[in-house]
């Protein structure tokens, strides 16, 4: 497992965001994972994450996978989440995302949230449409690596 490369005012993957998620992404070069506790300033109320901030997690993990598999980034252009339990704060959270396939330039991805149980909390399906190359370029030179070591980010780090 390695870890994904970071933007650091990203609301999900930020370390300088203050109301953010602070989340590393891992890869095993097939899939995205994500290890979390979320807090109490994602709730939407008292002990539970707001949807908007799970289906936020799932939607990055999902945008990853496909980054790792074709060595592009993507925006989001379509996301379904299915919640199938209360996701509490404060507790272990674990996510799994996979791209599935790419057709017409656009890529297809599904993920699930889980518990320290592995009782599945939410799914997710989206579809990822790659950024223009001339904006891709900027993007990756916003990048850095977790842990930070000053090296510039490239494709190879996907």
């Amino acid at each position: 497992m390695r870890n994904l490369p970071r933007y650091k005012d990203c609301f999900v993957c930020g370390k300088d965001n203050p109301a953010g998620l602070n989340i590393t992404f891992k890869t095993d070069d097939k899939k995205v994972f994500v290890r979390t506790k979320l807090k109490k300033i994602h709730e939407g109320y008292k002990g539970r994450v707001h949807g908007g901030v799970a289906a936020a997690l799932l939607d990055e993990a999902m945008g990853w996978s496909c980054t790792v598999i074709t060595k592009r980034l993507y925006f989001t252009i379509e996301l379904t989440v299915k919640y199938k339990k209360p996701i509490s704060s404060e507790e272990e959270l674990f996510v799994e995302a996979v791209m599935i396939k790419e057709k017409h330039n656009i890529c297809f991805a599904t993920a699930t949230l889980k518990d320290k149980n592995n009782t599945v909390l939410a799914e997710a399906e989206g579809k990822y449409y790659p950024i223009p190359e001339d904006e891709e370029n900027s993007v990756i030179k916003m990048l850095h690596h977790e842990p930070e070591d000053k090296r510039a980010v490239s494709r190879d780090d996907f």
